[in-house]
């Protein structure tokens, strides 16, 4: 069976409302922590993309990375959003926050992965 136009039309704006949720929920997070811990501090914003468990800093740029590479690089694009959700539910397996928006964020990649392959096979 192949996916029509349509589908992959829906799955694009699924994408594009899930990474404006994203932003606006993990951005304010990540601001109002720089905010509290002196956003003046050098290795602040290090320190959160490195540091996953109970802080989304690492995993909301590690999606922001993959969302902006699916739109050249599907296949690469996808599998960093996969990655960074399978990562991030791994990391915070107690804390289902995490979980709920590592599986949506995993829909995302696998949608683009599932692009990219059904581009390759119409070659």
């Amino acid at each position: 069976m192949k996916p029509d136009k349509s589908f992959f039309t829906i799955f694009k704006i699924y994408g594009i409302v899930l990474t404006a949720l994203l932003v606006l929920v993990f951005g304010g997070t990540i601001v109002q922590n720089l905010i509290e811990k002196e956003a003046g501090e050098p290795g602040t914003l290090l320190k959160g993309c490195l540091h996953w468990y109970d802080d989304p800093t690492g995993f909301f740029f590690t999606y922001l990375i993959g969302y902006a590479l699916v739109w050249w690089k599907p296949l690469w694009g996808g599998i960093i959003i996969v990655a960074g959700s399978i990562a991030v539910s791994i990391i915070n397996i107690d804390n289902s926050g995490f979980l709920i928006f590592a599986v949506l964020a995993m829909l995302v990649g696998v949608f683009y992965i599932f692009k990219f392959f059904s581009d390759f096979r119409k070659k």
